[in-house]
């Protein structure tokens, strides 16, 4: 009695937690790729960029300067000779102003181009996960057809056999169901061998296998080429690459110093011991340009012209890419209307021939011969409903939200 007691505690205790148990939705599964390790570490490095961007426009530490000048070696004292001193002062340099902050701006582009990276690589890691939903439910479709199949070729088995032993000539026939049969039966394998495969990519993807259906996916509208990730990103590395051209033009610049020293002398014998004070400027001067500016200057140059040409190709390349996607996805679906068509066309077919047998006028391996044909068609048509939807999915992945 105090054991039954216990246990309905056990499970009354438990009534909240399944009560409260929150059901995972896509949407949920789409968010938590934010956290996944290749968009943060992307992010770190844009948030280190970001950083970087604040520092470049600081000035170097200052220095101190503490120590003796003209002190005499044999007899070191401050009050035999007049130019003994102690010596307290500080030196401050101040880089070129134009300079720091080109490569400020330039840190400042980077991380705006790995944020951007950021969010094409999490567009990439939710069409990786939707298609690989998508590719399971296939496959668990597949095995379930594949599975019908192989119970219609038994039953077709044991049909010849029945044959054969009454007497009918149907060796050949029998054998060639055993070598149909058999080729399903390693379809299965391999399907199985792909589930696991698969279950394994969304582990990666979400660290679990969830339990969620891709019913459909709205295709986002785009204008241009320009609206694609790896567009944007080859414009952002042009724009990276102008700040390096305004930094070399920078260079020719002047960088700044100042220098104060405040000497502490002693009066001696023969001379008054007031202290000195002394204060200097500097400034630099682009004498060597010619051999240090100016190459870096063309260099610059030269790297924003390859990075403008590399923009002219990225689109070029990425115009192609999504007119072949938009083929495929349109040719697949035109299969997805024919298979559909044919299979209604079969399952009439099907209902006719059951029909015939029911009333002696046919045998039984034409009824069974043509369940097993639908199943086929059924089997190509989820293969290629898949392939209209991942399509569809990557042709998003690739358009700016």
């Amino acid at each position: 009695m105090r054991t039954l007691f216990f246990n309905l505690l056990v499970i009354l205790s438990l009534v909240p937690m399944v009560v409260h148990a929150t059901t995972k939705t896509l949407e949920t599964y789409v968010q938590q790729l934010v956290e996944h390790p290749e968009v943060l570490e992307i992010l770190s490095r844009s948030n280190s960029n970001a950083e970087l961007a604040s520092a470049e426009m600081g000035l170097p530490d200052p220095v101190i300067i503490l120590g003796v000048d003209n002190l005499p070696v044999n007899d070191p004292s401050f009050d035999k000779y007049l130019p003994s001193s102690k010596v307290y002062g500080f030196k401050q340099a101040f880089p070129n102003y134009s300079l720091r902050k080109a490569m400020s701006s330039k840190k400042s582009q980077l991380s705006k181009q790995e944020k951007l990276m950021a969010s094409y690589i999490k567009s990439k890691l939710e069409y990786m996960l939707v298609s690989t939903l998508i590719k399971l439910d296939k496959v668990e479709k597949q095995q379930k057809i594949a599975k019908v199949q192989l119970s219609n070729y038994k039953e077709l088995e044991s049909y010849f056999k029945g044959r054969l032993e009454s007497g009918s000539g149907v060796y050949w026939r029998f054998s060639q169901v055993d070598v149909e049969r058999s080729l399903v039966e390693q379809k299965i394998n391999n399907l199985i061998a792909e589930q696991d495969e698969i279950e394994g990519e969304l582990i990666r993807l979400v660290g679990e296998v969830p339990k969620v259906k891709v019913y459909e996916i709205v295709s986002t509208e785009w204008s241009s080429v320009d609206d694609m990730y790896p567009v944007s990103i080859a414009q952002e590395k042009v724009a990276v690459k102008g700040y390096d051209v305004e930094a070399a033009n920078a260079a020719y610049g002047f960088n700044y110093g100042v220098q104060a020293l405040y000497k502490e002398r002693e009066s001696g014998q023969n001379f008054d011991g007031e202290d000195w004070f002394s204060i200097q400027a500097t400034v630099s001067i682009p004498l060597w340009s010619k051999w240090n500016q100016a190459p870096k200057k063309r260099a610059a140059l030269a790297q924003q012209n390859e990075s403008e040409q590399r923009l002219e190709k990225v689109k070029r390349i990425y115009l192609k890419e999504m007119k072949t996607l938009q083929s495929k996805r349109d040719a697949a679906l035109k299969n997805v209307h024919i298979l559909h068509s044919k299979n209604l066309a079969l399952k009439d077919m099907i209902s006719a021939a059951e029909r015939t047998y029911e009333s002696g006028e046919t045998s039984l391996d034409a009824v069974l011969e043509s369940q097993i044909s639908r199943l086929s068609i059924q089997s190509q048509l989820e293969e290629e409903r898949f392939k209209h939807m991942s399509l569809l999915a990557k042709i998003n992945s690739y358009i700016r939200k």
